[in-house]
């Protein structure tokens, strides 16, 4: 009594604070001993002086306790038709790739489990991968989180820190968790072959543990201390080159190979989705700038070579920028970029002024 009175003679608020910290504990949907870990760090927080360090370490810890989600799950849309149908619409071809994704979820849709192989996919850039990953998410009407791996050498990155240790925090998989704000989103772990190892550690092997359908049940992070599931976190990874896999981890991972992209493929992708999306990013509608079918094969043979589309996209989004242009000189957009709407125009890229479009002459040629 003595030592709330003088606390709140000073104006502290540590008794108030504690007791909030409390109430939300009851309040929180988890397992028990998750509650029962709380309650004595919060009891071990009363005993500190409110200005105190150590105070300061208790108070994030348990607010990062609190704000995970370890009970809060969505519901997944099961309809393996609407998965089809948003993967078809998202993505051009990849037959295989798609029939693999699907044969997946339906699994899990029967076992109502996440111990399937995590699926890794392996192929050039710029082929989609990452997309994908999205586009199944968009399906199942999960929250999607990437977590890109690529030149991450410390363990902790993936285990946490200590909570002793001064500006610890949680590894990136956990603060994955917190993000989504649900414990069972779909993770991306992007660039998964570019991970690398130094003297803090094997990040490799601290992913393991991660991956494997047996053991991350109870995942345990350095900086929670307490075991935290993810089987039911559907992870993704994707790769270049796989041969900067360690054994051990390419075990626990199912490859499908996302293979380059035929002309034919490369010219339906162009057509059907990145062109359209071109358009709309730069600020124009589809009535304003046409392109024929001979030019989007120029394109394709004359400027760009590559495995993926991405180089594709970028001659693209060259030419729909100098669309804008002319569009501004033919008077359809005042200075202030705003559009008269009395003025109609629309710029045709025929194949007679594709090369006119361009700064620097085909490769080829």
């Amino acid at each position: 009594e003595e030592l709330a009175a003088i606390n709140e003679e000073l104006d502290g608020g540590t008794i108030t604070e504690a007791e909030e910290y409390e109430a939300d504990v009851e309040k929180l949907n988890s397992p028990q001993y998750v509650k029962d870990k709380l309650k004595r760090e919060i009891k071990r927080l009363k005993s500190l002086a409110g200005n105190n360090a150590e105070a300061n370490v208790e108070r994030t810890y348990i607010e990062t306790c609190l704000e995970l989600p370890w009970n809060v799950s969505t519901e997944d849309n099961k309809d393996i038709d609407n998965a089809a149908k948003v993967l078809d619409s998202d993505h051009y071809g990849m037959k295989d790739i798609k029939e693999r994704i699907l044969e997946s979820l339906a699994v899990r849709n029967i076992t109502g489990s996440g111990k399937a192989p995590v699926i890794c996919l392996a192929g050039p850039p710029g082929t989609g991968k990452t997309s994908i990953a999205r586009s199944v998410a968009k399906a199942l009407g999960k929250e999607y989180v990437r977590i890109c791996l690529g030149g991450v050498r410390d363990e902790a990155e993936i285990r946490g820190h200590r909570k002793t240790y001064i500006g610890a925090m949680p590894g990136r998989i956990i603060e994955g968790l917190k993000s989504a704000g649900v414990n069972n989103p779909l993770m991306l772990l992007d660039e998964i072959d570019k991970i690398s190892s130094d003297y803090k550690g094997d990040t490799s092997a601290a992913l393991l543990e991660v991956l494997d359908s047996e053991q991350n049940v109870n995942f345990v992070d350095h900086y929670i201390e307490m075991p935290v599931d993810l089987s039911n976190v559907l992870f993704i990874a994707t790769a270049n080159d796989l041969s900067n896999i360690s054994r051990p981890l390419l075990d626990r991972m199912e490859i499908i190979e996302v293979g380059s992209y035929t002309a034919n493929e490369k010219f339906h992708i162009a057509k059907e989705h990145l062109i359209k999306k071109q358009i709309k990013e730069n600020g124009l509608l589809v009535s304003d700038v046409k392109f024929t079918d001979k030019v989007i094969r120029t394109i394709i043979n004359s400027y760009t070579r590559e495995a993926g589309v991405r180089g594709l996209e970028r001659q693209i989004a060259k030419i729909v920028r100098k669309a804008v242009r002319e569009l501004y000189k033919a008077g359809v957009f005042t200075s202030d970029g705003t559009r008269d709407k009395t003025v109609k125009k629309t710029v045709n890229i025929s194949d007679k002024n594709i090369c006119l479009l361009y700064t620097s002459p085909s490769p080829r040629d």
